[in-house]
């Protein structure tokens, strides 16, 4: 690598951690749900464009889940989208998608016939939370603390599959 893809590569690196640009920080957590699935129990199926890519020629797919993973020991297939928030809406609502994106993603889960989870990164300013919701309680663009908080999972504990759920 020459000098100017070493400077750029770490442009990327800093831009990346400190970046407050969506798509980036949505990069970001993609990667850091990502660290969570171990290697030995989860094979990734399928990962969907990166904004980059998808600049250059937009693939249909990328309206798709950010993954598909296959439970390794069982072959269950599942899908995976992650969102990063950094606070609630006026009404204390954690806002996660927008109206035809969820549907998207019900008529994902109806058509491959697997559950769909959303992976919610929420960074307030204690901390952060993370959420890893079923989208067949995600039934509304906007959820309640009452369905989300049930939800609730360790930053950095790694993501197991038992009995058919996601945990």
């Amino acid at each position: 690598m020459g000098i100017f893809g070493k400077i750029g590569a770490v442009f990327n690196k800093i831009d990346y951690t400190l970046s407050d640009d969506p798509e980036v920080v949505g990069k970001w957590f993609e990667d850091e749900v990502l660290k969570l699935f171990s290697i030995k129990y989860f094979k990734i199926i399928e990962k969907t464009h990166s904004f980059k890519t998808n600049t250059e020629r937009y693939r249909e797919s990328s309206k798709n889940p950010d993954f598909i993973f296959e439970y390794i020991p069982t072959k269950e297939r599942f899908a995976v989208e992650c969102k990063f928030r950094t606070k609630l809406n006026q009404k204390g609502q954690l806002e996660w998608t927008f109206p035809a994106q969820l549907k998207r993603y019900q008529e994902f889960a109806l058509q491959k016939k697997i559950p769909v989870y959303i992976v919610i990164g929420l960074d307030l300013e204690d901390g952060g939370y993370m959420f890893t919701i079923p989208l067949s309680d995600a039934k509304y663009p906007a959820l309640y603390e009452s369905v989300y908080a049930k939800y609730e999972r360790p930053l950095d504990k790694p993501f197991f599959w038992k009995n058919g759920k996601l945990y």
